[in-house]
């Protein structure tokens, strides 16, 4: 049997219920710094994954940055070429490398 009034009893209840909701909260603060940390660590994997192709990277660069100069020179052999109706003469300009008449 006990000895305790009940004014004791709910009031020792109420600190219980404190503290179980304080550990709550604080567990759930945890669980999200973990999961942010698990979060960071395979993004830094991925970024040092990307670190170390670094170099394929850069060739891959090259290799389009080539690409967009032989698209550009084709666009400009085309706009040079004589006779072509989308030359810049035919629409009544002038082009812009020809020296004034």
């Amino acid at each position: 049997m006990t000895s305790e009034r009940p004014e004791d009893a709910a009031a020792v209840e109420r600190e219980l219920e404190r503290i179980v909701a304080e550990a709550e909260t604080r567990l759930a603060e945890v669980r999200r710094e973990l999961a942010e940390r698990r979060r960071r660590s395979a993004e830094h994997a991925a970024q040092h994954a990307e670190i170390d192709r670094l170099e394929e990277h850069l060739a891959n660069a090259t290799v389009r940055w080539g690409e967009v100069r032989d698209f550009f020179d084709d666009v400009i052999t085309h706009l040079r070429a004589p006779g072509d109706p989308q030359e810049p003469e035919a629409e009544g300009g002038t082009d812009r490398d020809d020296p004034p008449a």
